[in-house]
């Protein structure tokens, strides 16, 4: 017999033999499937022999999050958001026009609480009273149609829908950069806090895979120009999500993303006069545009909207001070004063407390040692990356090659918000996904562009980083590169040569 745990308006509830099973089949067709279409596509795109594999990461990683979250920490939010999408799902069996309107007019008032009955059992009302998590419970609710009641099945079909703006997002690095396709997936699909995290029923599932869709979707529009209609959509409905769940994260990513529509334009500008005139007025429409974009969202934004974010900020350090509240996983990014000066100045701290920590002397339990070590690769990696290539050269792949300037922006924009607001690393750890893949894969990238930078050298070539601003996607490895540009060179010799 599996152990019970006792729930709240659904009473005793349990993983059963059952639900195991079935996962195996819900696997198996899965594994079909994607197994299909990585044989049509592999030859088009070697990246899908990472396709299967990225999957069943995905679900393996909310396989395991169900049994730990369900038995040590008794479902924990994930299983409030589980068991309240539940309740509205039986809703749609004993009343489906209420259920219709609650889920088209987010009507989540007491009025429409109380529609519920104990033979639907009763959402938890801290979910439901939220409009941040009342989306995540519709979105949960649509989900558990298709999965038998099961807390286990859901997650795992969850992984499996937040999987596709992943690999949508994926894609499209490796569309700039094929020859990396390896070190791609590992920033965009193996990293462990990624997957554990970004795979069963919570917010950061749903956001992460918003993000992945909206850099995916604006790359299609505004450069590859491909299916503008249907990936106008894809932006709309991901900006929808981010808002109407973590709005911060659209305010952080729609600045990164007018940067890098700005300075795409900036960066093919070939004549330096014309270019120095340029860049002064690109700089102060993009901070014009930014900031009249931002205060448009800030009612949405909650507390990090840009009116109300020093008081927030400001109240969460006054929250630090009760340190019973968090206990050891609490950390302070020092002493706020309430000015955006003060702000700015932790900006250091801020951004190596979301990409760095929790160091490993810091983590306490099993889910934080995990982090640890995580956190602990990716510091040695970034240090590898500075001394590879050196902070000079990073300095100018981001201000030179426009997919590493929107990323690195986002991934540094994004690790200061989250690390001068969140005041506790059980949170950090969550928070933070959306951008690791962005941050790793941007050292990844500049890693490359110095060995090619090194080999052309080597060669006696002249290295030009404006030849890479769109990827290296025209050239098939280092050596054929290098054949390129020597015969390129000995044309221009022969022409040079040439009696006029």
């Amino acid at each position: 017999m599996f152990p019970l745990i006792n729930v709240l308006y659904h009473g005793e509830q349990t993983i059963d033999y059952w639900e195991y099973l079935l996962a195996l089949v819900y696997i198996a067709i899965l594994y079909i499937f994607f197994a299909r279409q990585k044989a049509l596509r592999l030859k088009q795109g070697p990246e899908y022999r990472y396709y299967i594999s990225a999957l069943l990461a995905k679900i393996g990683a909310s396989m395991f999050f169900s049994i730990v979250y369900f038995y040590i920490y008794g479902g924990g939010d994930s299983g409030a958001y589980f068991f309240s999408g539940l309740s509205m799902r039986n809703l749609a069996l004993e009343d489906p026009f209420e259920y219709v309107r609650q889920m088209v007019s987010g009507d989540n008032s007491m009025k429409a609480w109380s529609r519920y009955s104990l033979s639907t059992a009763k959402p938890y009302q801290f979910m439901f009273f939220d409009d941040r998590t009342f989306f995540v419970l519709r979105v949960t609710s649509v989900v558990t149609f298709f999965t038998f009641k099961s807390f286990l099945l859901t997650n795992v079909l969850m992984a499996t829908l937040s999987f596709f703006g992943i690999w949508a997002c994926y894609r499209t690095f490796v569309g700039y950069f094929p020859q990396i396709s390896g070190q791609l997936a590992t920033g965009f699909l193996f990293m462990p806090s990624s997957i554990f995290w970004g795979s069963p029923v919570l917010k950061d599932t749903i956001t992460f895979s918003a993000v992945c869709w909206w850099v995916h979707a604006v790359d299609e529009v505004f450069f590859k120009k491909r299916a503008i209609m249907k990936n106008a959509v894809v932006m709309a409905l991901s900006a929808a999500a981010m808002m109407m769940v973590k709005p911060y994260i659209f305010m952080v990513l729609i600045s990164a993303t007018l940067l890098w529509l700005f300075y795409f334009r900036l960066v093919r500008v070939r004549n330096l006069l014309f270019k120095f005139v340029l860049f002064p007025i690109t700089i102060a429409i993009f901070v014009g545009v930014t900031l009249f974009v931002l205060n448009k969202l800030g009612e949405s934004a909650g507390h990090f909207a840009l009116d109300g974010a020093l008081k927030s900020i400001e109240a969460t350090q006054q929250d630090l001070i009760r340190v019973d509240s968090y206990g050891s996983n609490s950390f302070d990014v020092g002493e706020f004063d309430g000015t955006w000066l003060g702000l700015v100045s932790k900006f250091p701290i801020a951004v190596n407390a979301a990409i760095f920590r929790p160091y490993l002397w810091e983590c306490n339990n099993f889910t934080m040692i995990l982090s640890g070590l995580e956190n602990l690769w990716v510091l040695m990696f970034a240090v590898f990356a500075v001394l590879r290539a050196g902070p000079r050269f990073i300095i100018q792949c981001m201000a030179g090659v426009p997919i590493i300037t929107m990323s690195l922006t986002f991934a540094l924009l994004f690790g200061f918000a989250v690390g001068v607001s969140t005041p506790n690393f059980g949170a950090l750890v969550r928070f933070k996904i959306p951008m690791v893949p962005f941050f790793i894969c941007s050292m990844y990238i500049i890693v490359f562009l110095s060995q090619i930078k090194r080999a052309m050298k080597k060669n006696k070539l002249r290295f030009e980083l404006t030849d890479f601003m769109m990827g290296t996607a025209h050239m098939k490895g280092i050596p054929e590169l290098i054949s390129a540009k020597r015969k390129a060179r000995a044309r221009k010799w022969n022409a040079s040569d040439r009696p006029k």
